[in-house]
């Protein structure tokens, strides 16, 4: 969980700010993404996006959040290739990993009963 909220931290300071400075310099038009934008993912903003909604997903659904996570991650690397920095889809895959290892800990020591 420490890793996931410093990651996210980071990822909010890099990347949040970012669309938080778009739009009080050229207001709300400059967040629309059109279709392309979303399927060539160049830029992390939709990773971001798609990560935000998977972390606070997690924290209802750790399951459903880290599937989230863990697959954007592995489109972003694989839509972005070269041209987009992997560096936010490796620790992001590791914090949905580490979220659905919880998971499966915390599903086992529910089953398993007490002696």
């Amino acid at each position: 969980m420490v890793f996931g909220i410093v990651f996210s931290a980071f990822m909010f300071l890099t990347i949040g700010l970012k669309f938080i400075v778009s739009i009080f310099e050229k207001g709300t038009g400059s967040l629309s993404m059109t279709p392309e934008t979303l399927v060539t993912w160049d830029d992390p903003g939709p990773y971001f996006l798609s990560y935000i909604i998977g972390y606070a997903l997690i924290w209802w659904k750790p399951l459903w959040g880290s599937i989230i996570i863990m697959a954007a991650s592995i489109y972003y690397v694989i839509a972005a290739g070269v041209h987009g920095p992997p560096i936010f889809a490796v620790p992001g895959f590791l914090v949905g990993a580490l979220y659905m290892a919880y998971w499966l800990i915390e599903g086992r020591r529910k089953t398993i009963p007490k002696k």
